[in-house]
């Protein structure tokens, strides 16, 4: 490739993580995107309009395509017809079928926001934060037919001990931000070749469900601390409370001696302390169903007359 081409790719994303790739690559003057896959907009609301996606007010003449399926001779062709180098692919949330993995000259690449092989799938931020990992970090991948299996092109370690996942998010997208760029030129100037990841390794994050988010109080208290912090945008850690689902809004291990799961232990205007298998979680803030968030003294305030220390919390 001669220097003064722009590389031509593809950008296949949906989320607002996608959106901020998509950015910085538009504002990189040695890239050129020739088009945008994204996710069709969702109906919402009760009059069930269509809403729209984070791609719809871009003004840059590029194409955006929003197919329903990929495989419509109508997609295909018009995809077709636009010749690039590389489709570059963040957070799309649909499965690329062959014709779109061969088509462009250099094949997709997809960045994924774990060190693979390790957590593999939907959710890898928050299964790495559920499961109390200190180390997590960005992989260009080069996509094949089984999920995330592909070859690496690099990978960059990122520190996430203790972060919730805004916070983690936040690293990982500029780590990416930092090295999209240059993997790009060297994948397109052929002086990056992926090594296999090592299929001994692999673990899978699955997609997260609104019912991971509620608590099991036989937990050990390390395990419900780390799932707080896993799920601090969605489906959010939660408990139940006569028939109500109450989110957690802030919490603390506490060091007292456990009682048996799910027996409240204390309830006072600094806290609701719940015991779970090895220890005591000390609920800071809560959220009822409708309801804006509150502190510990507005809860203690609220329903003192019907919470005791003895009942239990399921």
């Amino acid at each position: 490739m001669a220097k003064h081409e722009k590389i031509k790719i593809g950008f296949a994303g949906t989320p607002e993580i996608a959106f901020a790739h998509f950015n910085h690559l538009l504002n990189d003057p040695d890239i050129d995107i020739s088009f945008v896959l994204t996710q069709p907009n969702k109906k919402s609301g009760r009059g069930l309009e269509k809403s729209k996606t984070l791609f719809n007010d871009i003004d840059d003449n590029i194409p955006i395509l929003q197919p329903d399926n990929l495989n419509n001779q109508n997609t295909i062709s018009a995809i077709s017809k636009m010749k690039i180098d590389l489709l570059v692919v963040v957070a799309y949330g649909k499965i690329l079928p062959d014709w779109v993995l061969e088509y462009p000259k250099f094949g997709c690449l997809n960045i994924h926001f774990s060190l693979l092989p390790r957590w593999r799938g939907a959710a890898p931020i928050q299964k790495a934060i559920a499961n109390g990992d200190k180390l997590s970090g960005i992989s260009f991948m080069k996509i094949v037919n089984e999920l995330d299996a592909g070859p690496i092109y690099a990978s960059f370690n990122v520190d996430i001990e203790d972060n919730d996942f805004f916070q983690a998010e936040e690293k990982l997208l500029e780590t990416s931000l930092m090295h999209i760029s240059s993997v790009i030129n060297q994948i397109v100037a052929n002086n990056k070749q992926p090594e296999e990841q090592n299929g001994k390794k692999v673990t899978y994050a699955e997609k997260i469900d609104r019912g991971d988010g509620l608590v099991n109080w036989s937990w050990g208290a390390k395990e419900i601390k780390n799932k707080f912090l896993a799920y601090k945008k969605w489906p959010v850690l939660s408990f139940m409370f006569k028939n109500e689902e109450v989110q957690i809004h802030d919490l603390e291990i506490a060091s007292d001696q456990a009682g048996a799961p799910g027996v409240i232990a204390e309830f006072t205007k600094d806290s609701l302390s719940v015991s779970c298998s090895d220890g005591v979680i000390k609920i800071k803030a809560v959220k009822f169903p409708g309801k804006k968030v509150i502190s510990s003294i507005d809860f203690f305030n609220a329903k003192r007359d019907i919470i005791s220390s003895g009942d239990i919390l399921v």
